[in-house]
């Protein structure tokens, strides 16, 4: 079997992983390994939507606390709290490179699907 060196080997051809191997490539050789194909991955099941901190009225605790409690407490919190702190300029940066997410206008996104618990929950009892 041959032999590839690389300075980044990135695993899955997620959002995740192509937009680190966007980010590292300046810097040496990128070397993506994936699954059977490249659009296997769950970025492609996501249905064009995304979680973060862009309603009105969103705010970056409520968004730590759901995540938190989707994830049954076993994710690290401290990760949760990067992510959340900074997901929206991530997000929008995806958006510039063209990623396909559900839009209502240009640059605003669908966050129909994607709504806090906490304000389904309210929205349902209210």
């Amino acid at each position: 079997m041959p032999r590839i060196k690389t300075d980044f080997l990135v695993l899955g051809s997620g959002i995740t992983g192509l937009f680190a191997a966007l980010k590292l490539a300046p810097y040496g050789s990128v070397v993506i390994v994936t699954k059977k194909s490249d659009y296997e991955s769950n970025t492609n099941y996501a249905q064009g939507g995304i979680a973060s901190v862009f309603a009105e009225g969103d705010k970056l605790e409520d968004h730590v606390r759901d995540t938190l409690e989707a994830g049954a407490w076993l994710c690290d919190p401290a990760a949760v709290q990067v992510l959340v702190e900074e997901g929206p300029p991530l997000v929008k940066e995806l958006l510039n490179y063209g990623v396909p997410f559900n839009l209502e206008a240009p640059g605003k996104f669908d966050l129909s699907r994607n709504i806090l618990i906490r304000q389904r929950t309210r929205s349902i009892t209210s």
